[in-house]
């Protein structure tokens, strides 16, 4: 129950936008002023989204709409790190299935789009496109093995992308690999993904399709699982 506005661009530090912003502010507080002048509560009020209740804290009101944030992430490169300090809050990981030796010149995936430059060893992680893994990672991105960065070769497919393992010692079946995540001190994070991928890293996390299982782990003070 209450009224709540919603910011065009909290997340902005161009003036015109902090000022556009601050006029939302105004105009909210002036509805919410009439009505208690015309005899009618707005209950609870809300504006600020995770732009909002990092940069502007007279937006906080009654109680706040945390989003990307709540993933441990900016809204936007624009917002100082300094001013709050975020943890990302997910990971994704998927199950090595095969590593194969291939030879120099072997054409990978859909299209043949990509050729080993040597004698390597691929293997192959069942996460695609119908998972929320962008196509557009195709022989651009990088995943997580044993603590080092494996790049994507060839096109991801619907369900599987190839990655080389070549320079990775001991990379078996079984073994985790990392799209999203930390693994012995390195991150791929959903912000590299988003730059790579030409788009934000809002698209990144809320992506991931329902088939992809959730697991949530930690423990707050209070008992109940959190993520």
């Amino acid at each position: 129950e209450g009224v709540y506005t919603h910011f065009a661009s909290a997340d902005s530090r161009s003036e015109f936008d902090q000022a556009y912003t601050r006029q939302q502010i105004d105009r909210f507080e002036q509805v919410c002023a009439t009505l208690l002048q015309k005899g009618i509560d707005p209950g609870i009020r809300h504006a600020a989204n995770s732009a909002g209740i990092i940069e502007y804290k007279r937006a906080h009101l009654d109680m706040v709409r945390a989003g990307i944030s709540l993933y441990g992430l900016y809204p936007s490169g624009d917002i100082d790190p300094g001013s709050i300090a975020l943890m990302p809050a997910m990971s994704l990981e998927a199950t090595i299935t095969s590593v194969r030796e291939v030879p120099k010149g072997f054409k990978v995936s859909y299209g043949m789009t990509y050729e080993t430059k040597k004698a390597t060893r691929l293997a192959s992680v069942p996460a695609g496109y119908a998972d929320g893994y962008s196509r557009l990672l195709s022989s651009k991105g990088k995943m997580l093995v044993h603590g080092k960065r494996a790049p994507i070769c060839g096109r991801v497919c619907m369900d599987q992308t190839l990655i080389d393992v070549g320079h990775i010692q001991g990379v078996k079946p079984g073994d985790t690999a990392t799209l999203i995540g930390t693994q012995n001190g390195e991150s791929v994070t959903a912000d590299d993904l988003a730059r790579l991928t030409r788009t934000i890293n809002y698209e990144v996390v809320s992506s991931l399709t329902s088939r992809v299982g959730r697991v949530y782990s930690g423990r707050d003070d209070s008992g109940p699982d959190c993520a």
